[in-house]
């Protein structure tokens, strides 16, 4: 193998890991500072029960979406909760359960399928969350969706100006407003990924970085490359569907800030 050639396998497989891997991580991680923020100070203002009361749809959302995907992996289920209320013990904070739900599944060590799986299960809640509010709005608010879908699919030749008209034509009242309801219980309680999901995403995460390094070398070495720009595009158009929900979810936790100033100020 020359210099040439080995160069051009090492700097595709960089690409694929940062396309497929990297940048979503980035935002996967915004996500869950930023709505664990929120959730936080929720909690502390008022009480913890709170983001069951202003996060059960997102909270519901993200076990499903760990069901489903486990399923899709062929992982065998042991238990499912999509909602529970945390128990907290005062005294005895190891006996506290602070879970808010939670799915049970076990997988084969063996099977390569099962194993990568695990990386897929642990992030599915952001982008079953992100699905969710894609379909709210396209339901309430379907301007606006084709807005979004408009800039991601070709975000370099998006006219600003003749998107923000688009977003801001008139639609009835209550369609907006359930959106709104729906939209910050969905980014409350859907987002924060738990310790637990980014301990089972790493299960998977090493199987998956092994894969993609191989596949990606073997292509390079017998001269298809044509799909790593399909790839760029694909997660281009990724990347500003998870950019509205991180901007959602800015915007929430500001929104809940300022409540909280508001409150402590009485």
């Amino acid at each position: 193998m020359n210099n040439i050639l080995f160069k051009t396998i090492l700097i595709n497989d960089l690409k694929a890991l940062l396309i497929l891997l990297g940048i979503p991580a980035i935002f996967i991680f915004s996500l869950t500072i930023i709505n664990r923020r929120t959730k936080g100070m929720l909690a502390a203002s008022f009480g913890f029960k709170s983001q069951i009361y202003l996060g059960c749809f997102g909270i519901i959302i993200h076990e499903l979406s760990h069901l489903v995907v486990a399923i899709i992996f062929g992982h065998h289920i042991q238990s499912v909760r999509l909602l529970k209320f945390p128990h907290v013990d005062p005294m005895n904070k190891e006996a506290s359960d602070l879970s808010l739900g939670y799915v049970n599944h076990v997988w084969n060590p063996n099977s390569y399928y099962q194993v990568v799986g695990n990386l897929f299960i642990g992030v599915a809640p952001v982008f079953g969350c992100t699905a969710t509010l894609l379909g709210l709005m396209h339901l309430l608010a379907p301007k606006s969706y084709e807005a979004v879908l408009t800039l991601a699919e070709a975000p370099s030749k998006m006219n600003f100006f003749s998107s923000l008209n688009t977003l801001l034509m008139p639609v009835g009242w209550w369609q907006p407003l359930l959106l709104l309801i729906l939209t910050i219980n969905i980014v409350i309680g859907g987002f924060d990924l738990s310790n637990a999901d980014y301990q089972n995403s790493s299960k998977g995460l090493y199987t998956t970085i092994a894969l993609i390094v191989i596949a990606t070398s073997l292509l390079t070495f017998i001269g298809i490359t044509s799909w790593l720009h399909e790839l760029l595009l694909w997660f281009t158009t990724l990347s500003v569907i998870l950019g509205y929900s991180l901007v959602l979810s800015i915007i929430i936790m500001l929104i809940t800030l300022v409540l909280r100033h508001f409150r402590r100020g009485y």
